[in-house]
């Protein structure tokens, strides 16, 4: 590909997903409130399905077109980089409250769902293909992630009910239109602008002579966690720390769940077995700590922030020296 138009790709990206978060926060944190829902549940749901799409979009592309290492390693890269990388940022910025419902309702529910999907391949064993050795996430553990994806979400909203919603603030029904429209424009930007950066960033790194995997865990997966980088710097910028911390939560129950879940249900993945050995336990790791994070102190400071961009880079940099 040229190199001019990768730059192009690149830019328009950029501006797509810096004007698309900017909409997407602001449109949707409003709305809520007109309607009185919480703007945890708005973060934790609509931000975060909408921030997930880029990653359904990829996964599912590269497994219909027989890439499965760029599939996988897209989901467990994006995940990894939404903790050590899109929060790891945003703290940096601005330290981050954790909510309370968050760390005692969602949070667990990550975590759960991290370790799922760490033990399903290994179930049925190892399997030899060519000269690879692989675990199978087949049709019926992809039931049993969307089937956890449904209950997940039952739980979250029958606990918002259950807890109350915020008063309702007075807006008329053209300001409430004129934010959804804000709204859905705003995604749209987030996801063309998402698909624009990756497609250049794929095809530099493809100049470059980069590994399928390692484009997929690193290039790919930093790439899809654009939409959630701008959207949680954004939101917590703004005050919105409910919507930033609900947005990569709720993206990274999403991404496990309903992508890998949607893409293994169509067409079976193989996941390599550096993967379960390596890629899977560090996503678990990252998991845990935010866990750790937000049970000790409920706020993840700046130094804390450092600390996870700092542990992200050493993920990145092993994954192009190998040294574990």
């Amino acid at each position: 590909m040229d190199i001019a138009l990768i730059v192009i790709q690149l830019a328009f990206g950029a501006l797509g997903l810096h004007f698309g978060a900017e909409w997407l926060v602001s449109g949707s944190s409003k709305l809520a409130l007109s309607f009185g829902v919480k703007p945890l549940i708005i973060g934790l749901t609509l931000v975060a399905f909408g921030t997930s799409a880029p990653e359904l979009t990829v996964s599912m592309t590269s497994a219909l077109q027989g890439s499965a290492d760029l599939s996988v390693g897209n989901v467990i890269g994006s995940n990894i980089a939404n903790i050590g990388l899109v929060l790891g940022i945003a703290a940096l910025l601005k330290p981050i409250r954790v909510d309370a419902e968050v760390f005692r309702r969602d949070l667990p529910a990550m975590l759960f769902v991290a370790f799922l999907i760490a033990v399903l391949p290994f179930i049925g064993g190892p399997v030899q293909q060519g000269d690879s050795v692989v675990f199978m996430l087949d049709r019926w553990k992809a039931a049993v992630l969307i089937g956890v994806l449904g209950f997940v979400l039952f739980r979250m909203f029958r606990g918002a009910k259950s807890e109350g919603d915020e008063k309702p603030e007075p807006m008329s029904a053209r300001r409430r239109m004129t934010l959804g429209a804000l709204t859905v424009v705003g995604l749209g930007f987030l996801l063309v602008g998402g698909t624009l950066f990756v497609e250049g960033a794929v095809s530099a790194a493809q100049m470059l002579g980069v590994p399928e995997l390692v484009i997929g865990l690193t290039v790919l997966a930093i790439g899809t966690s654009l939409p959630e980088l701008a959207t949680s710097i954004v939101a917590i910028i703004r005050g919105e720390s409910a919507i930033g911390l609900g947005n990569v939560v709720g993206s990274n129950i999403f991404n496990v769940c309903m992508v890998l879940g949607l893409v293994s249900l169509i067409s079976p993945l193989a996941i390599d077995a550096q993967v379960m050995r390596l890629d899977m336990i560090v996503m678990l790791a990252f998991t845990a700590l935010l866990a750790l994070l937000a049970w000790q102190k409920r706020t993840i400071s700046r130094i804390e922030g450092v600390a996870l961009i700092g542990l992200y880079v050493l993920y990145v940099t092993n994954l192009f020296v190998g040294w574990l």
